[in-house]
């Protein structure tokens, strides 16, 4: 059997360690491992790990996820794939790396494990491990859940290819970092939600360009409205308690009951409750009233933009909730989005449980949607703990389960 090493100095000049492994390329420290035999898995892997010695800059790995908030897990598999990008665009053969054999092995592992599934697709995408890998996985998870897969992994891919200078060291910043947070959020690390209450935002449905522009979040103004356009909810902001053992002597007619003869009485848990005021979303003072019922601790806001500017509202707090005419005052800022983002960071720093009324369909500057944004605003939500909802009635009863715990 034939031998074969790589030659990375002839790249940039320097002095590389070259060993035998299973494939990795270190750019940093200008360390390649690589099998060293004559097949035609060997040889892709050496083209490969060549790949990133090309285009991969000589960065951190640990402090770029750190810097971007990405998983370096994600990472990782979307640099794989935007080296296979470039072994393409030189024309280098792209056969892969594992037997049909190997890779039922590497899939059957996995099959449990969604995050895991995806990142093995997206580090095969645009080799011929990708044909063995939906092949096994047909088999094994059906169509259904494989075309999920599908359409999540070529989402990706499309994003990668969107930025600039995808050949280039810096590629990486410009293409593999907005895919990798894509990944994340679409196959987050850790989940805890339960999906019949919680709605991620439905990043498939944001237009993607083959060469998006980039588009910013709008600048975010927070107010609290005026005491006279506000009005106290009859609700009672109190909740009274009964004990057979306190301070407070104030229930003497249960002692033949139960004994519990003591009170205490403490204020309601709240909760803050962000309502999207855009244009296709609409709130009455009825819909702030039975709200207020449910939580009367509760603080509501209202946010909505034209342009480049948008505003945030506070209209309902510890039991006072606006007007009708200080509820159009709140929606002045315009029926555009414009600053879902920043509000989000507003309704992130606010107390639990935080529920986010929208539709999910988010933009920044100008109205203009991006997928990018939308990336940004559900890794908010999912760092924050926020559930998106699409009806004040669903909030209702997610506060009055968060009040009875």
């Amino acid at each position: 059997m034939t031998t074969s090493s790589p030659l990375p100095e002839a790249i940039d000049g320097k002095k590389w360690v070259v060993g035998e492994g299973t494939g990795m390329c270190n750019t940093g420290d200008r360390e390649m491992l690589v099998p060293l035999g004559g097949t035609n898995a060997d040889r892709f892997v050496r083209n490969h790990e060549m790949g990133h010695a090309r285009i991969t800059p000589r960065a951190n790995p640990g402090i770029q996820c750190r810097k971007f908030g990405i998983s370096i897990e994600a990472l990782q598999v979307c640099e794989d794939l935007r080296v296979h990008h470039y072994l393409g665009h030189v024309g280098v053969d792209r056969c892969g790396g594992l037997t049909n054999q190997e890779m039922e092995l590497v899939l059957s592992k996995r099959l449990d494990d969604d995050r895991k599934l995806a990142a093995a697709l997206v580090a095969s995408f645009h080799t011929g491990d990708w044909d063995r890998a939906c092949s096994v996985l047909v088999e094994k998870i059906g169509v259904p859940r494989l075309n999920t897969f599908l359409e999540n992994i070529r989402l990706i891919d499309r994003r990668l290819r969107g930025g600039r200078g995808i050949f280039r060291p810096i590629g990486m910043r410009n293409c593999t970092i907005p895919a990798a947070r894509l990944f994340d959020a679409l196959y987050p690390e850790q989940t805890g939600d339960d999906p019949s209450t919680t709605h991620q935002i439905p990043l498939k449905d944001f237009p993607m360009r083959d060469k998006p522009r980039q588009v910013k979040w709008g600048t975010l103004t927070v107010r609290e409205l005026a005491m006279e356009h506000t009005r106290r909810s009859p609700a009672v902001m109190k909740s009274r308690s009964y004990r057979d053992e306190g301070a407070i002597l104030g229930a003497v007619h249960r002692l033949p009951v139960d004994g519990r003869i003591f009170t205490k009485t403490r204020l309601q848990r709240g909760g803050t409750v962000l309502i999207d005021g855009s244009g296709s979303m609409s709130l009455s003072v009825q819909d702030l009233d039975r709200i207020i019922a449910t939580a009367p601790a509760a603080t509501i806001a209202l946010y909505c933009g034209i342009g480049k500017r948008g505003g945030l509202r506070v209209i309902a707090r510890k039991g006072r909730v606006v007007n009708p005419e200080g509820l159009s005052l709140a929606r002045s800022p315009g029926f555009g989005n414009v600053v879902d983002g920043p509000a989000l960071q507003w309704l992130s720093q606010q107390p639990a449980p935080r529920l986010w009324v929208s539709d999910g369909h988010v933009t920044g500057a100008g109205d203009r949607s991006s997928i990018d944004l939308a990336v940004e605003a559900q890794l908010i939500c999912r760092k924050a703990g926020i559930r998106r909802i699409e009806k004040t009635a669903t909030a209702c009863d997610m506060l009055r389960a968060a009040k009875g715990r």
